[in-house]
């Protein structure tokens, strides 16, 4: 999953301080996951998809879309 978190972000163009404030935590917590080192809880994955527009079976397993479709 670390591989995931680190390419959203990377997607996104944000530095791990930045992508972390977004949704709640620190750049180190961030860096943490992206390394494998920590797993983060299920109520910071909601927020990551929810923030990001993540689909969290992407995240959660890799299959699929990173990105959620829009809604038109």
């Amino acid at each position: 999953m670390g591989e995931r978190i680190k390419a959203i972000r990377k997607a996104l163009g944000l530095t791990q301080q930045k992508f972390g404030e977004r949704i709640g935590v620190k750049g180190n917590t961030i860096a943490q996951y992206e390394w494998g080192r920590n797993e983060p809880v299920d109520s910071v994955l909601s927020l990551l998809c929810r923030e990001f527009n993540v689909s969290e079976e992407w995240l959660r397993t890799g299959q699929g879309e990173m990105f959620k479709q829009l809604s038109q």
